[in-house]
C-alpha cells in the first residue's frame, strides 16, 4: 500500500456534528497551503461556515497563495430560496431566473432564517489579484485541492446546516492521486474499475458530454453478489431503480437508509421509494437526520461515493465526481461502522405504504424540474 495514496474518511462519528471533521480539514488545508488552492463548490452559502472559509481563503490570497474558485451558477436557486436566501458570492440574476425561483420556491420547505451577513467579503475575494473566479453551470461536484498534494472530495456543501446531516467526505493525500484526477478531468485516460481508487466523472464540455457515473452504478449493482447498502440523498432515476429491483429479486440483500424528511425533493423521493419497495424486497430505514450522502457499499468491500445522487439530474444532466474505493479495508470498515451506527438510530420500514403519503402534483413538478434543468438555469 506504500505506493497507493493515503485516504481518510471524514464522517460524523463519534461527533453529533455531521460536518465537523470536513470543515476542520477544509480550514486546515487552506491555512497550510503554500502555493495553490482550488475549490470547486456547488452551494457556498453566506452563513457562519461560508464566511469562516471565506476569511481563510482571503488570508491565503493575502500571503501569496494562488486561489482558483469554480462556483456553480445553478446553485443560486438553493442559496436564494432556502435559509437566509443569500449567496456568499453574489451575482446579478436575470428577471427570468428570479421569476423561476419564485415559482419553484413553493415546492421547497420554508427554512427562512434572518441574519446580518452581506456580500462584502465575497466581493473582496473575487476582486483579489491572487484569486481566479470561474462561473460554471450544472456542476454538482464538491472538492478542494491544496498544493496539488491533498484533496478533499465528497458531498458536503459549504453551509451550516450540513452540521445536522448524515454525510461524508474523503481526504486523499498524494501527488500521484491528484495527477490521476487531472488526467481523468481532461479524459486523457479511461476510468479503471480495477484500481484500488479511481475517479469516475460526468463531464460536460460544450456539446461533448461524458456520463460515466450512472453506468458504473448500474455495473456495481448488477454484479453485486450478496449485499448492497445505500445512503442516498435524492433518488428517482428509473434505470437505477430497475437495476436495484433486479438485484433484490435475484437474492441480493438491498438496504437503503432514507431521510424521513429531505431538505428538498421530498415528494419525488417518497414516490420513488414507494415504487421501489412495492416492486422488490428492499429493506428501508427512515433516518432521524437528513441524509445528504451519496454512497453505495457493495458486498462489504467496494465503495462508490461522491457528489452524484440517484436522481435524474445527477445521472443525466450534471457534472459530478465520484470515487470508487477498493483495497482500503480500514476505510471500508469505517464506512460499514458508520452505516451500522446510523441504521441503529433509524426506524425500519415494515410496509411500503409508509412512503405513500406524498403530494403527487409536487412530485411530478420536482421530477420535471430535474429533466428540464438546463432551461431553469
Amino acid at each position: 500500500m506504500s505506493s497507493e495514496p493515503k485516504i481518510e474518511l471524514l464522517s460524523d462519528l463519534p461527533s453529533e456534528d455531521g460536518a465537523q471533521a470536513t470543515f476542520h480539514a477544509v480550514l486546515e488545508g487552506i491555512r497550510k497551503a503554500r502555493q495553490s488552492i482550488e475549490i470547486h463548490m456547488f452551494v457556498w452559502r453566506n452563513d457562519d461556515i461560508g464566511n469562516e472559509v471565506g476569511r481563510a481563503v482571503l488570508e491565503a490570497a493575502e500571503r501569496g497563495v494562488k486561489v482558483k474558485i469554480i462556483k456553480d451558477l445553478g446553485a443560486f436557486m438553493y442559496e436564494r430560496i432556502e435559509m437566509n436566501r443569500k449567496s456568499f458570492f453574489n451575482k446579478t440574476i436575470s428577471m427570468k431566473q428570479s421569476l423561476i425561483y419564485k415559482l419553484l420556491a413553493f415546492t421547497f420547505p420554508d427554512t427562512y432564517c434572518e441574519d446580518d451577513y452581506d456580500d462584502e467579503l465575497g466581493m473582496q475575494i473575487i476582486k483579489h489579484p491572487m484569486v481566479t473566479m470561474e462561473w460554471v453551470n450544472h456542476t454538482h461536484s464538491k472538492y478542494y485541492i491544496f498544493d496539488e498534494e491533498v484533496m478533499l472530495t465528497g458531498s458536503i456543501n459549504l453551509e451550516d446546516r450540513h452540521r445536522g446531516y448524515f454525510d461524508y467526505m474523503i481526504r486523499i493525500e498524494g501527488k500521484a492521486a491528484i495527477e490521476r484526477l487531472r488526467q481523468r478531468q481532461c479524459l486523457s485516460v479511461p476510468f479503471d474499475s480495477r484500481r484500488s481508487i479511481d475517479f469516475s466523472l460526468n463531464v460536460i464540455k460544450g456539446s461533448k458530454k461524458t456520463f460515466e457515473i450512472k453506468p458504473e452504478f448500474l455495473r456495481l449493482i448488477g454484479e453485486a453478489r450478496d449485499s448492497i447498502v445505500i445512503e442516498m440523498a435524492y433518488i428517482g432515476d428509473p434505470d437505477i431503480s430497475d437495476q436495484l429491483v433486479k438485484a433484490a429479486k435475484r437474492g441480493v440483500k438491498v438496504t437503503m437508509l432514507f431521510s424521513r424528511e429531505a431538505n428538498i425533493g421530498n415528494d419525488i423521493n417518497y414516490k420513488s421509494m414507494h415504487e421501489l419497495c412495492r416492486r422488490a424486497p428492499i429493506q428501508a430505514y427512515l433516518t432521524p437526520k437528513m441524509i445528504h450522502s451519496k454512497l453505495m457499499l457493495v458486498d462489504d468491500e467496494t465503495v462508490f461515493m461522491g457528489s452524484a445522487n440517484f436522481s435524474v439530474f445527477s445521472m443525466q444532466k450534471a457534472e459530478e465526481l465520484n470515487l470508487l474505493i477498493r483495497s482500503y479495508p480500514e476505510v471500508v470498515s469505517e464506512i460499514r461502522e458508520t452505516l451500522a451506527a446510523r441504521k441503529a438510530t433509524s426506524e425500519k420500514v415494515e410496509n411500503a405504504d409508509v412512503f405513500s403519503h406524498y403530494n403527487h402534483f409536487i412530485a411530478t413538478l420536482q421530477q420535471l424540474h430535474q429533466k428540464l434543468n438546463s432551461w431553469f438555469n
